[in-house]
């Protein structure tokens, strides 16, 4: 039994991760810190972490609790320090999206827990929602031909707000290193990668803040051309004042894919075999997990066999990269070519 301390008791942590480790049967939560002690009576309460074991300093968990593994849900200025800390204490690490803000933070982490022996996965969950395992399962088949094409659109009326002391980080460009692009944006990148099933070598992008009084975008629109001559065209923001929209679809030169990221019809599929839309049959899974449990059994499966994570630092590298070649190019008005 893999004993589990948290680090940030905000909403994702209300909504998923607290849920996740007092589910599932190889972890116990045990250990809970964060800075409001509201939130750490509310969540120890709600999943019996005792009083003694709620903190509002998490360097004293680290030191005091006999913990297997931590995870971090924190705002993303913050991660970079807690993931070395945790690894430095001997503790294995999962990491909310983002890894974190820059390319040379996640550098530090990784080689921070490489010197300690210990491992490092990245929540890009959504990969282990079951419409999404089917999609790339059908597009690395070949059944669907080549995939040619990703577009990905999630603009909303407004940004989310925190649950505890600063409710607005993710406005904030030191907390949240950026707005919708590089807090939800970053799914929709990985999992244009996962799609496409190549990298990014080339991106354009236009930024601005146009509704909102904030520190950071409002909107983001990129272009992404792909090593393998795919391309994706992705648009996210908190912009939409008349309604939220969202979309995903991957187009092939035998077929098409629709994906929802919930609702009745998760996965959409068609072919030219047969000239007709069909809702593919795929697994339903517990309200608001949204694939994290699956990603954690297998991040425990690697610690146990030495394997590959299901998220590595240098995976969650590559999405970062992307994302951060956006603002450049949004700054400089030209497309920018990442590293391979």
């Amino acid at each position: 039994m893999y004993r589990v301390g948290i680090i940030g008791c905000g909403g994702i942590t209300e909504r998923r991760h607290a849920p996740t480790f007092s589910a599932l049967e190889r972890t116990e939560l045990v250990a809970l810190a964060d800075l409001s002690e509201e939130r750490l009576e509310l969540l120890g309460e709600r999943h019996g972490v005792g009083p003694e074991h709620r903190y509002t300093d998490y360097q004293r968990m680290l030191e005091r609790e006999e913990l297997d593994l931590v995870s971090i849900a924190t705002p993303h200025s913050a991660h970079e320090e807690q993931a070395i800390a945790a690894a430095q204490s001997g503790v294995h690490v999962v990491l909310e999206k983002p890894i974190a803000r820059t390319v040379e933070e996640v550098d530090r982490m990784a080689r921070a827990a490489e010197e300690a022996g210990v491992r490092l996965t990245v929540a890009h969950n959504q990969l282990y929602l079951p419409q999404v395992l089917e999609s790339v399962r059908l597009l690395r088949s070949g059944e669907l031909g080549r995939a040619f094409l990703v577009r990905s659109e999630g603009l909303s009326g407004s940004t989310v707000w925190g649950r505890g002391v600063m409710q607005d980080w993710r406005t904030k460009k030191e907390a949240g290193g950026g707005g919708p692009l590089i807090d939800s944006g970053y799914h929709q990148v990985y999992r244009a990668l996962a799609w496409l099933g190549s990298p990014v070598k080339r991106v354009f992008a236009r930024i601005g803040t146009h509704v909102m009084d904030i520190e950071v975008e409002d909107m983001a629109l990129l272009l992404m051309e792909h090593a393998n001559g795919g391309t994706t065209s992705l648009q996210i923001g908190w912009c939409a004042r008349g309604g939220a929209t969202g979309m995903e679809e991957v187009y092939a030169t035998e077929g098409q894919l629709r994906v929802r990221m919930g609702g009745d019809e998760p996965l959409s599929v068609w072919r030219a075999s047969t000239e007709q839309w069909e809702n593919a049959s795929v697994k339903s899974e517990p309200d608001q997990s949204f694939g994290l449990p699956t990603l954690v059994n297998g991040f425990l499966d690697a610690i146990e066999s030495g394997g590959p994570v299901p998220v590595s630092a240098d995976d969650a590298r590559d999405v970062l990269q992307v994302i951060q070649g956006a603002y450049q190019s949004a700054q400089r008005g030209e497309a920018v070519e990442l590293a391979p």
